[in-house]
């Protein structure tokens, strides 16, 4: 009922609000404690979790939430507090608004949750065309018909922009956050449907009571039952706290102990809101109900922690005794390469030996059947040797054996002397391989001659296996003074490399998919070794390949040691 008759504040016995929510006017039991307990709880878990990884749209969308619902709550505490009418009239036809805003932040919160992204532009749409009547009418009589001078109690009448619009406007936001969450869980991995569910009930819990407090107020006449809908925000707080604890949502870490300890410290910190003595113990019993709750369910987790923290000791210390006996293994097979490679590698050399004098004649005339058979064999024990001294080199690199005596030599020369080597080879299968130096001027690196040498054999014999017959070998000898480097590239028109093989082609034991349609007697370790031992000296080899079929360039990388040496 609304009156012009103005009520003299001596009559009443109204007090002067101090920071505008601080006074004797406030005569609910509960008032400051149900304001401020939810307001500190959900700011606090929404500062933490926006600072734990604030480019995730859920945890902007909870921060959003949390600081209108506080705001909400500070100026419904100056409406209870307030002895001025003019400030009751203006704090209280601007909560319509954040009223309103506080279940958009649910909406959007929801569906950043569910989804990671926020609702659609139809969707956007419609929240404004909502929020429009509010924005038309929050500042005239369809809000607030008046004041209420007929008691002391200092209210706004409320009209029907309250009653009949918001309301059912909140209830039907209320219905959609539940009806998107609901299906939604149907159709996400089953590992997030309980997640997604549990998030969309602790939301509806928190806005079903808050509204419910509100419409009975308001239809009511008694805005002490109002206060107790606030107390759904600590409710979500708690399915939003397990959420994290349990399923590490919003990617936010944090301890079952940590937050148990948090709740335990916000809970006992409430109490000071509590203005009168009586009232304690109802707090208290509460308090305890509730950190039974929260504690049963924060505790199993405690315990799943400590156990997996057990468990995890108990691996690590399986672990490393395994790791032991690996190295040991691992030591025990290097060595048992070592030695075999050496065993092998002696009366290898001798067949080579004495198979090449006989292919020379040194001892007497060889029919031409039994020489072309004794050159497969030449070239076969060939192949044994160098895969020999292929496994001999990873169990040095395996060691940690692997020596290198750098000195100062000409990159260029020693690419030219192992092409000259190995023309004949190439002959043989018929194919062309040419020697094409960018640059009149020697190619002075520090390097080790020895490795040097076997890395671009190595990268040529890559070639010459991986490339049809008919085909052109290029080796290009090149130096960049800017950047202080030289460059030897095995350019080649063989089988080509896929994107996928490039990723994986100088790990130990990896070739090409395509490599054994026309070569089946690589090792997978001669690139592993060469880029080893260009690594040991400071350089790198590259590779570059346009795809299957389409040729593949090696590059050998070393620095220039600043001495130009002359080309002889």
């Amino acid at each position: 009922m609304q009156s012009n008759i103005v009520i003299d504040p001596t009559y009443c016995g109204w007090d002067q609000a101090t920071l505008l929510i601080f006074s004797e006017n406030v005569f609910g039991n509960f008032i400051y404690y149900s304001h401020l307990f939810p307001a500190i709880a959900i700011l606090i878990l929404a500062a933490f979790v926006f600072l734990q990884n604030w480019k995730l749209r859920a945890n902007r969308a909870l921060l959003f939430m949390a600081v209108v619902f506080s705001i909400w709550s500070f100026f419904d505490l100056i409406l209870w507090a307030t002895e001025k009418p003019e400030f009751t009239m203006f704090f209280w036809s601007i909560l319509i608004y954040f009223d309103f805003l506080i279940y958009v932040g649910a909406l959007y919160f929801i569906y950043a949750f569910v989804e990671d992204r926020y609702p659609s532009v139809r969707a956007e749409l419609v929240i404004f065309a909502l929020f429009v009547p509010l924005l038309i009418f929050a500042h005239t009589s369809v809000n607030l018909t008046g004041y209420d001078y007929t008691n002391c109690y200092r209210e706004a009448l409320e009209g029907p922009l309250w009653q009949y619009y918001l309301y059912n406007v909140e209830i039907l936001v209320l219905a959609w956050i539940l009806i998107y969450g609901l299906y939604k869980a149907h159709k996400v991995a089953p590992s997030k449907r309980t997640s997604v569910r549990l998030a969309t009930f602790g939301i509806t819990a928190f806005l079903f009571l808050f509204s419910l407090g509100n419409i009975l107020g308001s239809f009511e006449v008694d805005w002490e039952l109002g206060q107790y809908g606030l107390f759904g925000m600590p409710v979500f707080a708690g399915f939003l706290t397990y959420l994290i604890v349990r399923y590490n949502a919003l990617n936010v870490k944090i301890l079952a102990t940590q937050a148990l300890i948090t709740t335990l410290v916000i809970l006992n910190v409430s109490i000071l809101f509590i203005r009168k003595v009586e009232n304690i113990q109802i707090i208290a019993v509460a308090t305890v109900l509730l950190t039974l709750g929260i504690g049963f369910v924060l505790a199993r987790s405690v315990k799943r922690e400590v156990e997996q923290k057990q468990l995890a000791q108990q691996l690590a210390t399986e672990l490393a005794g395994v790791n032991v006996r690996l190295e040991r293994l691992d030591k025990m097979k290097s060595e048992f390469v070592s030695i075999a490679s050496h065993q092998l590698r002696s009366p290898l050399t001798s067949v080579r030996g004495y198979i090449s004098m006989i292919i020379e004649g040194s001892y007497g005339e060889v029919n031409p059947k039994v020489k072309e058979v004794l050159t497969h064999v030449s070239d076969a024990s060939r192949h044994m040797a160098l895969s020999i001294e292929d496994y001999l080199n990873v169990s040095r690199i395996e060691a940690g054996n692997m020596k290198y005596e750098i000195a100062d030599y000409d990159l260029k020369k020693l690419a030219n002397e192992v092409v000259v080597e190995l023309v004949p080879v190439a002959e043989k299968k018929g194919i062309k391989l040419e020697f094409k130096p960018a640059t009149e001027e020697g190619v002075a690196v520090k390097l080790d001659i020895g490795k040097s040498r076997q890395i671009v054999q190595n990268l040529i014999d890559n070639a010459l296996k991986y490339t049809k017959d008919t085909g052109t070998i290029t080796v290009v000898v090149r130096k960049d003074k800017e950047k202080k480097k030289a460059y030897v590239d095995v350019i080649d028109q063989g089988i080509g490399i896929s994107p996928e093989g490039l990723k994986t082609l100088f790990q130990k034991f990896e070739r090409a998919k395509n490599a054994n349609e026309i070569n089946v007697t690589g090792t997978g370790l001669g690139l592993y070794i060469a880029r080893t031992m260009a690594n040991g000296m400071g350089g790198d080899i590259t590779v570059a390949s346009e795809g299957e079929g389409k040729g593949s360039t090696f590059t050998f990388v070393m620095p220039l040691n600043g001495i130009e040496a002359k080309w002889t």
